[in-house]
């Protein structure tokens, strides 16, 4: 295996793989997208589901280009934040597609803080379990 790094040393992804409109497409299986960082996405049958998207507004240079950036996002099921770290709960990219995506889901302090924000979020426990139309979603 090929380990790429920075002139400092510091290990790097490879090359961004780009993706467009395409990739929300129904498909007739499941496909999972690192985005970088610690973000996916999951197109599972033509239900998307973005996992802590950082797409931009990040307060620090990242090592990578995005894969594709929120105004390109035609459509999302749900977006699923995982904690309230700026490098798992971006804001810009949250706000920046909520004309496109139908719910957010976080744990319940960073659903309450999102609604403060004006996102729409809903707050789940640890093992609750919810439906993003016919995907099962388990914490």
């Amino acid at each position: 295996m090929n380990i790429l790094k920075s002139k400092q040393g510091q290990a790097m992804p490879d090359k961004t793989q780009f993706f467009k409109s395409e990739a929300f497409e129904k498909i007739d299986y499941t496909e999972i997208r690192w985005m970088g960082n610690a973000s996916m996405m999951i197109n599972s049958r033509g239900t998307n589901i973005m996992i802590d998207p950082l797409l931009e507004g990040f307060d620090m240079p990242l090592l990578i280009e995005m894969p594709i950036l929120p105004k390109d996002i035609p459509s999302l099921d749900a977006l699923l934040i995982t904690h309230i770290d700026n490098d798992h709960y971006s804001r810009p990219t949250c706000k920046d597609v909520l004309e496109v995506c139908q719910s957010y889901h976080a744990p319940q302090y960073v659903a309450k803080v999102m609604k403060e924000e004006g996102i729409p979020g809903i707050g789940h426990d640890i093992n609750d379990s919810f439906l993003v139309n016919d995907v099962k979603v388990t914490l």
